[in-house]
């Protein structure tokens, strides 16, 4: 499915009009309660550096090769001060070249911007320079570029193969601790090295049958021995932070339970500890925790926007109270005498961890005979989350809704009415968090003249809330949590079994 991202680039790169479908305003949501932050902030005390598209080495070697070819070709041609808009447009189109050259080999690659390079795939050849490929560039200098802030760009910094220049112009330079990967990746290319595309500045045209010639010399699945060293290195080296190398850890020790046919799902799983047998070394117990932590506050968070979805399904054709929305989940998802007993009757009904509880969410978010099971699940989310935040510390903005505070909240309610507990999480963790940031952040925009987002998907009315006119809700899903990432890298750079 092409991205909004892409959409926009595709656009940018238009060259005339055309008739579109009638408009709608954008769809927004993807953070409808404002719970996202916190997410990631615990992320960072895992796996700090990497985000969840930086699942290859060679990428992070070709940009920095690029920018120490950039500086080699400046020395030569004595510009040892080259602008930095010259040695950008060289870097991009390195980018570009590269991406075309992988994508002619595997249309499938996991590489940004496939759609947006379609036309280069079906093109004899492309001119670098002039009014299109400025257009291009501007397009994807912060959507589809592999250094772009959402795809490899800050993972190449915070991984320390590429840093800023010393001069402060703006220049990136490729460090010393990766010279070896970069070394081997001019020695792969060696025969290439005189083609203008690699040795000059300026407008250059390549055809697609170079493209095809060079594809293989730089291959996305084919790294070096020197680059999966240098990122063994990055992941795990003493440069790297404590918490990346013992998380790195805690993934190779769960590693060993896995057999040939788990999964990512399954090592999630196991790396959470109970209710699995696993059991990590005492020195990453601190780690597993914070693991744990983060995964629970994933279900949280799910559970907690599943229960949005599902109070938007039931307000869709009808206007609501919050009494009768209360009554509808208690019929779905059962009572009890309290709200105390409300969550313990479900603790006490199984063991499960948070990865469990998050399959379980997902099943009848996205498959219609489970659906009814929703609330239930819900509950049962709920309960397990808020329950292991007992020993948590308030360290989050409480307008972030952090477990701690939920916690606290929910021992205020356990001897009231059931009903009256869920009327307070409807009217303050949900509906009352979703119109909070959705004002907010549509304010902010408008200030900033950014963007203009539906992002509001309820309102209270007279006869209680409803849709707002034109809101679509979607179907919640938790929060990419870098797991993929760092296995991948680990598997490439030799960390575990199955790398190269």
């Amino acid at each position: 499915m092409v991205t909004l991202t892409e959409l926009t680039e595709l656009a940018e790169l238009a060259l005339e009009p055309a008739l579109v479908p009638t408009g709608l305003p954008l769809p927004g949501g993807v953070d409808p309660l404002g719970l996202r932050q916190i997410n990631f902030d615990l992320m960072d005390q895992v796996f700090p550096g990497p985000n969840n598209v930086v699942r290859h080495i060679r990428p992070f070697t070709v940009v920095a090769w690029a920018w120490h070819r950039a500086a080699v070709i400046a020395d030569r041609a004595g510009q040892k001060r080259a602008s930095v808009p010259v040695l950008k447009d060289f870097v991009e189109r390195i980018e570009v070249i590269y991406v075309w050259s992988q994508l002619l080999r595997d249309r499938n690659s996991a590489l940004p911007g496939r759609d947006v390079l379609v036309p280069l795939l079906q093109a004899q050849e492309y001119r670098f320079g002039g009014v299109e490929w400025e257009r291009r560039k501007a397009a994807r200098t912060n959507s589809t570029a592999l250094s772009a802030p959402i795809n490899y760009g800050p993972a190449l910094k915070a991984f320390g193969w590429l840093q800023p220049a010393e001069d402060g112009s703006g220049a990136l330079v490729a460090t010393s601790a990766i010279k070896g990967a970069l070394s081997a990746l001019d020695d792969a290319m060696a025969e290439f090295l005189e083609h203008p595309a690699f040795s000059s500045f300026g407008k250059v045209t390549v055809s697609s049958d170079d493209v095809t010639l060079w594809a293989d010399a730089w291959a996305l699945d084919d790294p070096s021995a020197e680059e999966c060293k240098a990122m063994a290195v990055s992941l795990v080296g003493e440069t790297a932070p404590k918490c990346r190398r013992d998380a790195a850890g805690l993934v190779a020790a769960a590693w060993e339970h896995l057999d040939e046919n788990s999964s990512e799902e399954d090592l999630r799983r196991i790396m959470c500890g109970r209710p699995s047998n696993f059991s990590p070394p005492e020195a990453l117990v601190p780690i597993a925790k914070a693991w744990r932590t983060l995964q629970n506050r994933q279900a949280f968070r799910l559970a907690l926007e599943s229960l949005f979805y599902w109070a938007c399904d039931q307000v869709n054709e009808q206007s609501k109270t919050t009494s009768m929305i209360v009554a509808a989940f208690l019929a779905a998802a059962g009572n009890a005498d309290s709200a105390g007993q409300w969550f313990e009757q479900v603790r006490q009904g199984g063991v499960a961890g948070p990865v469990e509880w998050m399959e379980r969410l997902d099943l009848c978010l996205n498959d219609s005979e489970n659906w009814a099971d929703l609330p239930a699940v819900i509950r049962g989310t709920l309960a397990a989350c808020i329950g292991e935040a007992v020993d948590e510390t308030e360290t989050q903005s409480p307008d972030r809704l952090p477990l701690a505070r939920a916690y606290e909240e929910t021992i205020g309610w356990q001897k009231e009415p059931v009903a009256d507990f869920l009327a307070h999480i409807f009217d303050s963790w949900v509906f009352g968090q979703h119109v909070y940031w959705s004002v907010g952040r549509g304010l902010a925009d408008a200030r900033a003249r950014g963007k203009t987002i539906l992002r509001l998907k309820v309102v209270l009315e007279d006869d209680g809330w409803t849709m707002t006119p034109g809101a679509v809700a979607s179907a919640p899903r938790a929060t990419p949590d870098r797991l993929g990432t760092m296995v991948s890298l680990m598997q490439e750079s030799g960390l575990l079994d199955g790398g190269d």
